[in-house]
């Protein structure tokens, strides 16, 4: 890859409140200041997320990645000639929309390989566009995986001002919640956790294990799992020298690592941190995945269809989902980073 980390960001689904985002950015060059940004999509989305947003700067254009990396200009765009698009309907799911972000998600995976990109960030995808496309993945980064056939431990990380979460499941049905709940699978989680919160400045980062049953089971009334399962890989994961408590009741965790300072939460299910995080600040969230080969962070919030197309659309979280990205592909590269910045 170049001395300069290279970030590939995309316009995300066409329906919905990417390409106003992604234009709202470009009066915001600071967010990867000491790297290099290529925004890669269809001309024709990308115009109409400027129009919606009222925003008049433009970039340079390219048809040739390696050109559009190699030029000087900081921020350029490229069009991805194999994308297709006929009308464009906001506001709702399509296949063309599914295929279109499958593709760049591929592009993105196949650049890293060449040594072209250090990161991707794409702007809010929806599966069920991806779904409509043919593709059946859990989510976006799944369907990334799966292409490079990548199979190692990259689970989904949520930040939101200094606050970390991430979780032992994820997009599975509540049902199945309790029977994924195992031993090395928490410890294999929080090795992941404590090895990217590093990559961010903590030196021995703090990571509090919620329970998994009403009142941490009360001694197994309403359950074994933090008896059982939950309690033994924390002390497992103290023996290795992480910096782990808990597991602490679900429903109060989230007041205990405010009063205590503590930084990360590591969930067992979805909603136990998300819920959380969102009702904190829903408009400032960032999911980042570390782990794969290369970096990938977007906005933690969707594709917001209903706000779609009416130029009120919020860019902080995608701001934040590039300095994210910025720190990281910096730091990967052992370049300095402005400690003053907020992640």
């Amino acid at each position: 890859m170049t001395e300069t980390p290279v970030i590939l960001s995309t316009l995300g689904d066409a329906g919905g409140v990417g390409p106003e985002l992604v234009a709202r950015t470009l009066d915001h060059p600071e967010i990867t200041t000491g790297c290099k940004r290529v925004i890669a999509g269809h001309p024709k989305v990308f115009d109409m997320g400027r129009e919606v947003a009222g925003v008049v700067t433009d970039l340079p254009r390219f048809t040739d990645i390696e050109a559009a990396i190699d030029s000087p200009d900081p921020v350029v765009f490229y069009h991805y000639e194999k994308l297709q698009y006929g009308d464009i309907e906001v506001g709702v799911t399509s296949a063309q929309a599914g295929l279109a972000d499958y593709k760049l998600g591929c592009l993105a995976a196949d650049l890293s390989k060449d040594g072209l990109i250090d990161a991707l960030v794409w702007a809010p995808v929806n599966k069920a566009s991806i779904h409509k496309a043919g593709y059946h993945y859990e989510g976006y980064k799944a369907g990334i995986a799966d292409y490079i056939g990548f199979t190692e431990r990259s689970t989904e990380i949520n930040t939101i001002g200094h606050l970390w979460t991430t979780r032992v499941t994820s997009h599975i049905p509540i049902s199945a919640v309790a029977g994924a709940i195992k031993e090395e699978a928490i410890l294999d989680v929080l090795r992941y956790f404590d090895r990217e919160l590093r990559r961010f400045g903590y030196a021995n980062p703090r990571i509090a294990v919620s329970g998994l049953n009403p009142h941490n089971g009360d001694e197994g009334a309403f359950g074994r799992e933090e008896i059982d399962i939950i309690g033994p890989a924390i002390e497992k994961a103290k023996k290795l020298q992480l910096n782990v408590s808990g597991p602490y009741p679900a429903d109060t965790i989230f007041l205990t690592v405010q009063e205590e300072e503590i930084p990360a939460v590591l969930s067992m299910y979805h909603d136990q941190c998300q819920i959380a995080t969102k009702l904190m600040g829903f408009d400032d969230g960032v999911t980042y995945f570390g782990g794969m080969p290369f970096i990938l962070a977007t906005p933690a919030h969707g594709t917001a269809f209903d706000i779609a197309g009416k130029g009120i659309a919020r860019p902080n979280a995608i701001l934040k989902a590039h300095e994210l990205a910025r720190r990281a592909a910096l730091t990967a590269k052992g370049l300095p980073v402005d400690e003053e910045e907020a992640v």
